[in-house]
């Protein structure tokens, strides 16, 4: 009865897991549509004016009836001033809406409105004041662009208006200051619309109020939040909320703004946020905008839009809620500083993507994420994850580099620094003061991976962040009567960008039967290294990569007959870091060893009946050994780490 009671829980979690298997085809859809809001390349510079000015709060007040697509509103923004020689105040704005008046201090001012750039006269002289503010009113139709920045559509026979505006659509619907280098301090959105309808937003719901067939709804946030991570929706919401229970006692509140019609399926799907947020809270630190809430809002696709402290859904799968709330911590509270490393953000949010299939729902569909992100990346032999050309937005959020190949940086980060080491480097990432609610560089994330591992990985990211294409790894082995294996590891790449993938590759050896098993890592520095190890057992199958932590592709690994070769010596581990083992064939002795320089210089000498040498008193470096043996002298190459 135990046997079956197991056998059942097994199944039932199969089942219920296999509705949750990870579906690149949704990323893929996701990417699509965020370059999809626009259609030809677009060509946006940030304006140098912007750094005359620091945003501190914004007031966002907005009159929206869902069926009809048109936006009338007044923007209040407060500012400090950087620069007393300025002379405009500058917002970004397309041109096609109107703007009807400008107000300082309660008064009219005369601006311009040209090239989609919104230019007011601001001139404070000496006394520059702080704060002080400007208020835009102004009205119109925003551009159609794909799947819009601002778009309009219908649920149910029930209109729906939305906004999403990554990378560049803010300017589309509101003046705003679309920058990554200033967070606006803090913000109120206040929506009002016919009375049917309601709004979701950013931050806490302050009120909601009702007159005249009109409903107004005040939405407050009170964290540093970037320009293209504001939002609003409205529609005729339902609402209800899930909780994370926090160990202080204190808990998460999980908003849910969702159609009518999709209301008690959508509670059976959201209710899987509160343990992928607890496993976040685990791995990254507590939510950081825990004090407000964290939320979905339905909206008119099937992707989602990770808005600061709601996201806006078009499905409740587990990827998508996973992929939707690990931007929370990459990209709305660390964003990125250039859409060049967009990886910042959807790199990292698919890599965490892969961490909730491993820690939640039995593990059972990590080993199939790890395969597909491969599989796909794999399909084309080039492409960088670092982006050239960001006014191509289809490049920005392919999703192939982008999101797979980005995500696997990371994976083989943490295999090559070790788990301690890479979730150290990554929450020093977070929390930094430099990063932590602001804007983050990929040299900065270099930097705490560096630090925490206290390595270098100028190559790896030359090969793997600006280099283009992948591995694909082979194998010739053989083994003596001692159980020696000698591994010669070939690799070729796939684009000319990238000449060698320096890496440490996983092995697997198995013995006969595959009843038991040995890992190895061989640290590949050059094309047909030779490696020398010891199972402890004969071997019949060896694997490269079993588990999948590299971009690559596996070529043959083929058994090859042991040559007894009386000049034969095998050195190993090479690269070495503080010993060598030296191994010979036919009882052959070693009696003296010269290591030299690449220059020649003499640098140790060794003698006697010589296994192992020590290297600790030496640099890192490539070396030159000069073996003398009873059956002659020999020279080979070491590197020393």
């Amino acid at each position: 009865m135990k046997y079956s009671a197991v056998i059942f829980i097994f199944l039932l979690t199969w089942v219920t897991a296999s509705a949750q298997e990870p579906s690149l085809e949704l990323f893929d859809k996701i990417g699509k549509t965020k370059a999809g809001l626009y259609l030809k390349k677009v060509h946006f510079a940030e304006n140098k004016n912007y750094a005359a000015y620091d945003l501190t709060y914004q007031r966002m007040e907005w009159e929206i009836d869902p069926a009809v697509k048109f936006i009338k509103g007044a923007i209040t923004s407060y500012f400090i001033l950087n620069d007393p020689a300025i002379e405009s105040i500058q917002f970004d704005l397309k041109q096609n809406i109107t703007v009807d008046s400008i107000k300082i201090h309660n008064q009219l001012v005369e601006f311009v409105h040209q090239d989609n750039v919104l230019k007011i006269p601001y001139n404070p002289g000496l006394n520059i004041p702080e704060p002080d503010s400007i208020t835009v009113f102004y009205q119109g139709v925003p551009d159609a662009s794909g799947f819009g920045s601002f778009e309009q559509a219908e649920h149910n026979g029930i209109p729906i208006i939305w906004t999403l505006s990554e990378p560049y659509g803010a300017m589309e619907w509101w003046p705003c200051k679309q920058s990554l280098a200033d967070k606006i301090d803090s913000i109120d959105v206040v929506v009002t619309c016919p009375e049917l309808y309601r709004t979701a937003s950013n931050g806490v719901l302050a009120s909601e109020t009702v007159h005249d067939g009109h409903r107004t709804m005040v939405w407050k946030h009170r964290h540093p939040i970037a320009t293209y991570l504001v939002a609003i929706a409205v529609t005729n919401y339902v609402d209800y909320s899930d909780y994370v229970e926090l160990e202080n006692g204190d808990s998460i509140q999980i908003l849910n703004y969702v159609y009518p019609e999709n209301l008690e399926d959508t509670k059976g799907k959201t209710a899987q946020t509160v343990e992928i947020m607890e496993l976040y809270n685990r791995l990254f630190g507590t939510y950081r905008f825990a004090d407000e809430k964290y939320g979905h809002a339905q909206f008119g696709w099937g992707g989602g839009m990770e808005h600061q402290t709601m996201s806006f859904m078009g499905a409740f799968s587990f990827d998508l809620i996973a992929h939707e709330l690990s931007h929370q911590w990459f990209g709305d509270y660390v964003t990125l500083t250039s859409w060049q490393d967009i990886w910042l953000n959807e790199g990292f949010a698919t890599f965490v993507t892969g961490l909730a299939y491993q820690n939640l729902l039995g593990g059972v569909w990590c080993p199939v994420w790890r395969q597909k992100l491969v599989e796909r990346i794999t399909s084309e032999p080039g492409g960088s994850v670092y982006v050239r050309d960001t006014t191509d937005v289809s490049r920005i959020f392919d999703g192939r580099l982008s999101y797979y190949k980005g995500a696997y940086l990371l994976h083989m980060l943490r295999w090559l620094l070790s788990d301690e080491t890479f979730f150290r480097a990554v929450n020093n990432y977070l929390n930094a003061p430099e990063t932590a609610y602001g804007f983050a560089t990929n040299e900065e994330l270099i930097y705490h991976l560096e630090a925490a591992s206290d390595t270098t990985l100028v190559e790896f990211f030359n090969d793997w962040y600006y280099g283009e294409g992948y591995p694909t790894y082979s194998i010739q082995y053989a083994q003596n009567s001692d159980h020696l294996l000698k591994i010669n590891l070939f690799q070729e790449t796939s684009h000319e960008s990238v000449g060698f993938f320096e890496m440490a590759v996983p092995v697997r050896c198995y013995n006969s039967g595959k009843t038991d098993s040995v890992d190895f890592r061989l640290e590949n520095l050059y094309n047909g290294q030779v490696f020398i190890v010891d199972p402890g057992f004969q071997a019949s199958e060896i694997k490269i990569d079993p588990d999948l932590w590299l971009i690559s592709k596996v070529g043959e690994a083929l058994s090859v007959p042991w040559l007894d070769n009386p000049e034969d010596i095998f050195i190993f581990p090479n690269p070495a870091a503080e010993e060598i083992n030296l191994v010979t064939s036919h009882g052959i002795e070693i009696s003296r060893i010269e290591i030299l320089d690449t220059s020649g210089k003499k640098m140790a000498d060794f003698s006697g009946n010589l296994k192992n040498v020590k290297l600790s008193g030496l640099p890192s470096a490539t070396y030159i050994l000069r073996i003398q043996t009873t059956g002659g002298s020999t020279i080979r190459k070491i590197i020393k780490l």
